[in-house]
């Protein structure tokens, strides 16, 4: 059997006075153009936090808290690979998001309580953000 792919998926949430927001990436229409969490491959032997930490900062400019969480999903990707995901929650303090645009071409800030599983492509997506919220929260 092939060796696993490995990546990671971040949940981004940012804390404010009244609420906390979840930040969506919307990718680019060579991708589908739909709307998921910071998502990406683990490079050469770097560790899942550090590929997380790279991730989030190369999607969205971003840093901040980031914590993995206790959900991995394993699934055949579109390059018939195998893939391990590993989900990791970031807390961020700016909202001020520098997009990679070579890969997506709209971001948007939601108020959790306004999440839908309706606002992801991939249900595994949505899974991840409801187990961020509840770590965040606990």
């Amino acid at each position: 059997m092939d060796e696993l792919h490995k990546k990671v998926q971040v949940v981004v949430l940012q804390r404010t006075k009244n609420n906390i927001n979840l930040l969506l990436l919307q990718t680019k229409a060579d991708r589908g153009e739909f709307w998921q969490n910071v998502t990406g491959s683990i490079e050469g032997d770097e560790s899942w936090l550090a590929g997380a930490k790279r991730e989030l900062l190369e999607e969205t400019g971003l840093e901040g808290h980031v914590n993995q969480l206790d959900l991995t999903f394993t699934f055949h990707d579109r390059w018939n690979r195998d893939v391990e995901e590993r989900v990791f929650v970031a807390e961020v303090f700016s909202s001020e998001v520098e997009l990679c645009e070579a890969e997506h071409q709209d971001f948007k800030w939601i108020p959790v309580d306004e999440v839908k599983e309706t606002h992801y492509k991939h249900k595994n997506n949505y899974e991840s953000f409801i187990e961020a919220v509840r770590c965040l929260k606990s």
